[in-house]
């Protein structure tokens, strides 16, 4: 590679890092630097994007997703990024989903690419209130996603359960004590079982049973629920170990949330969101 190739990869290199740490102004002069030496290199075009999400500029991620696509008519990956833009942000789930079925219809995909745009479009269909189609695509997702993954996880089991025992740990005691009998159990991803029930194949945790409001609501003895950790969906969101140990905290204390009643605003007072 030039060195004006290395140049490049490098800056875009220190962006994503200044992302990670939610330095966007130094990502910003990072983009700059960039897209003046190469305005037209995908990497570029994929970071403007990024950065223009960061401040739920849909229109503006579109128009560099669109432009890269136009450089670059073989990747699918601008299309799947444009399709989701429609989708989370611009609410135009009919667009997405057209969109995504010509990804899936034209082009080549790898395992990945093509577990992106099915579980997308599984969304997709959500929103659209087609149950059917949406568990059709997130069953091929279930099954790609097992291909594409690591013969081993990322982190011993062991050691993430060590994790979200300590994480359950740092939990106030009311939420610890409401937990009492409430297990947390570790598996790789939803079940076939669970994804024909709706479930997204890619959820990062799940509190089964009735929260602690419907019991009280209902009356009787407690009834136990249980929370589910999936490993290889959190080994998917996260960069490095660090980075995994910190979300499994997160998802302990979401999912805590979910059992006891709390909402958003309740973990980021508690400290937790």
């Amino acid at each position: 590679m030039s060195s004006h190739g290395d140049d490049i990869e490098h800056l875009l290199e220190d962006a994503w890092d200044l992302i990670e740490d939610d330095d966007l102004e130094g990502a910003e002069e990072k983009l700059a630097q960039a897209r003046e030496a190469a305005p037209d290199d995908p990497g570029v075009l994929e970071l403007e994007a990024e950065l223009a999400l960061t401040d739920d500029n849909g229109l503006a991620a579109l128009a560099s997703y669109e432009r890269w696509a136009d450089l670059d008519p073989d990747d699918p990956l601008p299309v799947i990024r444009a399709a989701e833009v429609h989708l989370e942000l611009l609410d135009d789930t009919k667009r997405a989903a057209r969109m995504l079925r010509a990804v899936l219809a034209d082009y080549d995909l790898d395992v990945v690419e093509e577990a992106d745009a099915r579980h997308l479009l599984g969304m997709a269909l959500e929103e659209r209130g087609d149950r059917k189609g949406m568990v059709r695509e997130w069953l091929a997702v279930l099954r790609l996603d097992a291909l594409s993954e690591p013969r081993r996880p990322r982190m011993a089991p062991e050691q993430f359960e060590r994790v979200a025992a300590e994480a359950l740990a740092e939990l106030p005691d009311d939420l610890r004590r409401a937990l009492a009998n409430v297990p947390v159990l570790v598996d790789d991803r939803p079940s076939e079982e669970m994804v024909l029930d709706g479930v997204d194949p890619r959820l990062l945790g799940l509190f089964s049973g009735l929260t602690l409001p419907d019991q009280s609501t209902l009356g009787g003895p407690p009834h136990t629920g249980t929370i589910l950790l999936f490993q290889r969906n959190l080994e998917r969101e996260t960069r490095n170990l660090e980075d995994l140990t910190d979300q499994i905290r997160i998802t302990v204390a979401h999912e805590t949330a979910h059992y006891v009643g709390l909402d958003e605003d309740d973990l980021e007072r508690l400290g937790l969101g």
